[in-house]
């Protein structure tokens, strides 16, 4: 089955890493397009072809696909762009890559006979060769029209990925939840950067004994799954040693007391599923938690 051509409009980490990758899977890039020549040059380079654009409807006039890889809040407005422009027409699909936007924003292309929908990799990308890396073997989020999620699911397995279909009323909290595990984490693994610096960690021992026990707790997750990853004072009702940490929070890194606490909150539930404490032992840990995030 012959591969559709595609255009790439933002020639970031994302769309110049989708290009690249869709490239060598034999799909033909059409036309690149950035905020400056320079960038669509450099995207155009990385991906491997593709002529670049510093004009949107140049990038994606003529491509079967077109992808709308720009910050979110330009999104609509580029699409708009290219509708009002004559890119898009009868039979074109249109895809965005943001997580937490609906596909009906690109109501526009739709009302030119396109159809439309939203692909999102659920995937850290951090640079371009990063991403090239991270891409294969990610899950990908997708909705849309039926012949846009059709085509979705064509695009992600040639990607070597795995599609979820989710509902477009979905989106919002689907992207909350890949925020509080992927962006949050490093909230937390910054957290407790610092309370090891306060400790007398220096930071250049702090941070990589850090990331090996995360990278052991996201072994264990892999391997035996949530709940029963979970270890730790919490899940072995040491009330004690929890307050303990609280009291030295408050003493040394007073900013910090309210995150432990509404996170250990959250950590009692998945103790008690996975049976390491008593109903009683979660009751007092909850409200000690609790009393915290109040004083806190």
């Amino acid at each position: 089955m012959n591969r559709p051509s595609i255009s790439i409009i933002g020639a970031g980490v994302l769309g110049a890493s989708l290009g690249h990758l869709l490239m060598r899977k034999g799909y033909r890039i059409a036309g690149v397009s950035a905020h400056s020549m320079r960038s669509a040059r450099g995207g155009a380079k990385f991906i491997g072809g593709g002529t670049p654009y510093i004009l949107n409807l140049g990038a994606a006039s003529g491509a079967e696909v077109i992808f709308i890889t720009t910050p979110d809040d330009a999104i609509k407005m580029v699409c708009d762009e290219l509708a009002k422009g004559g890119a898009i027409r009868d039979g074109t699909f249109v895809f965005h890559m943001s997580g937490a936007l609906p596909s009906n924003i690109l109501a526009s292309a739709r009302r030119k006979g396109a159809s439309i929908g939203s692909i999102h990799p659920l995937q850290s990308l951090a640079t371009r060769r990063e991403a090239v890396s991270n891409l294969p073997g990610s899950y990908y989020n997708i909705e849309g029209d039926k012949k846009a999620v059709a085509i979705s699911k064509r695009i992600v397995r040639d990607l070597g990925g795995k599609e979820m279909v989710i509902p477009t009323k979905g989106k919002v909290l689907y992207h909350s939840g890949a925020v509080l595990a992927s962006n949050y984490l490093i909230t937390i693994f910054s957290a407790g950067i610092e309370l090891l610096r306060v400790a007398g960690i220096p930071r250049s021992k702090a941070l990589p004994g850090l990331l090996s026990l995360v990278k052991g707790t996201v072994k264990n997750i892999e391997n035996v799954g949530i709940p029963m990853a979970l270890t730790g004072p919490i899940q072995r009702g040491d009330i004690s040693i929890i307050e303990g940490h609280i009291n030295e929070i408050r003493k040394f890194a007073p900013g910090l007391l309210s995150l432990y606490c509404q996170l250990g909150k959250e950590t009692v539930k998945i103790a008690l599923e996975k049976g390491g404490i008593s109903e009683k032992e979660g009751e007092r840990l909850t409200s000690l938690f609790y009393q915290n995030i109040k004083r806190g």
